[in-house]
């Protein structure tokens, strides 16, 4: 059986630190859930062990048992918490956006690629940058951040007798 976040938190663990503006390296945390579950997780952690945070939200899988695979329609919200509130986009683009989201997206999309066991239907995806990331008036989290959207349909498979196939060790 297909558990999607053992399977993505494995994939995940692999992505090498990433460096912000200041040259300071952070490594990437990864979690699901709902808005509620994200909320209660981010104020139980302390400042600056948060971020840069995989978070996958809630979605249905659609499983084949016959095939051994499943499709999923992910939604991950790859965020970092904003030191620029009070700034415009380009300078958040240049120091944020730049040097720490824009790389973290190409290590996911990398890490679902090339771990062996999960795939990008049809190579296919959206993503969607947002600075200061609300929803109308009110913000989404407890915590101002600056995100990438990234939607895809993800195919995760299993070996044909029903067990898990060995993770690749992925070169970013």
């Amino acid at each position: 059986m297909i558990i999607v976040e053992d399977v993505l938190k494995e994939i995940f663990s692999q992505i090498p630190a990433i460096k912000d503006s200041n040259s300071v390296s952070f490594l990437p945390k990864f979690n699901w859930g709902s808005m509620n579950t994200l909320n209660l997780y981010l104020s139980q952690l302390k400042k600056g062990t948060k971020y840069p945070l995989i978070w996958l939200t809630e979605t249905v899988d659609e499983s084949d048992i016959y095939a051994h695979k499943l499709e999923k329609p992910i939604k991950l919200i790859l965020a970092k918490q904003s030191i620029h509130t009070t700034n415009t986009n380009p300078i958040i683009w240049e120091t944020e956006f730049k040097d720490v989201l824009n790389p973290l997206l190409k290590s996911v999309i990398t890490a679902i690629e090339k771990s062996g066991v999960t795939s990008i239907k049809g190579g296919s995806f959206k993503s969607r940058r947002l600075a200061n990331y609300s929803e109308g008036t009110e913000s989404l989290t407890i915590d101002n951040w600056n995100v990438i959207v990234f939607e895809a349909t993800v195919i995760f498979r299993e070996k044909a007798d029903g067990t898990a196939q060995c993770i690749n060790i992925i070169k970013f």
